[in-house]
């Protein structure tokens, strides 16, 4: 049981995963819920296991000072290439959300994607804790986490995590599956959960059929 699963290194070494583009439900929570009374470049956005950085790669693109925190080397050299080659600033920092080497109160936004459904859940308490840090007051968080509704199965593990997983979310080592008690208890002491939604997608076609599954998370630095 790690913080960081190193089948990381291995998926973004052979360039998988290495995705270019934002997830459409980033670019809607930011232009959502990003400040509106300055200018962009003044708002401070935190993305944790930013992997190859797609969803800054958009945020820096509309005028955001943007940050990135990463386990994988590899993915953060891609992402501070693609930043070079089309002329945008950016921050990259290898290192662990449970303990972000920033100062507090460093950040407007933070935001997750996937990140903390893998990793054991007593790190994913942590690390929420520290972005609770890293926030100023009234700061917002973004998470979406794998939904213990989804069809995943697998060995489980210390620290909730299954892993030799089958069906959706495989191939991407240890993965924690939330209720939505859990959730909340995660967000708890730390933040206010502003807006709580969940989210399926059946394979219809497929025999077995299976369900991909999370939930989508915004909470208020208390």
């Amino acid at each position: 049981m790690t913080t960081y699963d190193p089948i990381w290194d291995e998926i973004y070494g052979k360039s998988s995963q290495l995705n270019r583009y934002p997830y459409s439900s980033v670019v809607s929570f930011l232009f959502r819920f990003a400040p509106r009374d300055r200018d962009r470049s003044q708002t401070r956005i935190l993305e944790i296991g930013c992997g190859a950085g797609n969803n800054l790669w958009f945020a820096a693109r509309e005028g955001f000072d943007v940050t990135g925190l990463d386990g994988s080397s590899s993915a953060l050299e891609f992402a501070r290439t693609r930043f070079a080659d089309d002329g945008l600033d950016g921050t990259f920092v290898e290192g662990d959300f449970t303990a972000l080497p920033f100062a507090d109160p460093a950040f407007d936004i933070v935001i997750e994607r996937a990140a903390l459904s893998q990793t054991p859940k007593p790190d994913a308490k942590r690390a929420v804790a520290q972005c609770a840090r890293v926030l100023r007051p009234g700061g917002l968080m973004y998470a979406e986490i794998y939904s213990d509704r989804a069809t995943t199965r697998g060995r489980k593990i210390a620290g909730g995590c299954l892993v030799e997983t089958e069906g959706p979310y495989a191939g991407v080592g240890q993965i924690a599956l939330y209720g939505r008690s859990e959730i909340e208890e995660l967000f708890e002491g730390c933040f206010k959960i502003m807006d709580l939604s969940h989210t399926e997608t059946v394979t219809i076609s497929q025999k077995p059929q299976e369900v991909f599954a999370h939930w989508s998370v915004i909470a208020c630095k208390e």
